[in-house]
């Protein structure tokens, strides 16, 4: 993972960010493209601060006539989806994020990405725990490396009206 904002457009409609999100960040490659709809993989989002959270929100806005799908939503991209409601546009799908685990019996950690409408329900009023993991060394089940409630807030915000 880079330390420098990434941009790639994979086609005119999916973009990829990698990176740090902060004061430096530069979101008018994203904003002065005209689309209707906007695909945009957060995947190698390494970290955002409070600086890259406002350039990032000043950007949604800009967009807000454009519908906007979040794909692959990085662990730091997720915490401010559920500490910044500006953070999800007004026409925005968050479609999947990582979610860490880990094992008590062998001490691995885990990141699974998780689709929203399919591993785990969207538009609930409270979230206990994620959806069922295994090891993938030792076969016992993971436990939720987050605390589902502030972790998973973002998703009560979602509509409920998804395609599984």
């Amino acid at each position: 993972m880079t330390s420098e904002l990434s941009i790639k457009w994979k086609r005119d409609d999916y973009v990829s960010i990698a990176g740090i999100i902060d004061e430096n960040a530069n979101f008018s490659d994203l904003t002065n493209r005209k689309t209707d709809i906007l695909y945009i993989d957060l995947k190698d989002v390494a970290r955002i601060n409070s600086s890259g959270v406002r350039k990032w929100v000043n950007a949604i806005e800009m967009l807000k006539e454009v519908e906007l799908h979040y794909i692959n939503c990085a662990c730091s991209v997720v915490d401010q989806l559920s500490m910044v409601p500006e953070f999800i546009g007004r026409k925005c799908t968050v479609e999947s994020f990582d979610a860490e685990y880990a094992c008590e019996t062998c001490n691995n950690t885990q990141i699974f990405t998780l689709v929203v409408g399919y591993d785990i329900e969207p538009g609930l009023t409270k979230y206990l725990d994620g959806p069922e993991k295994f090891c993938q060394k030792c076969k016992n089940r993971l436990e939720f490396n987050h605390n589902p409630d502030s972790y998973l807030f973002f998703l009560s915000k979602l509509s409920k009206k998804r395609k599984k």
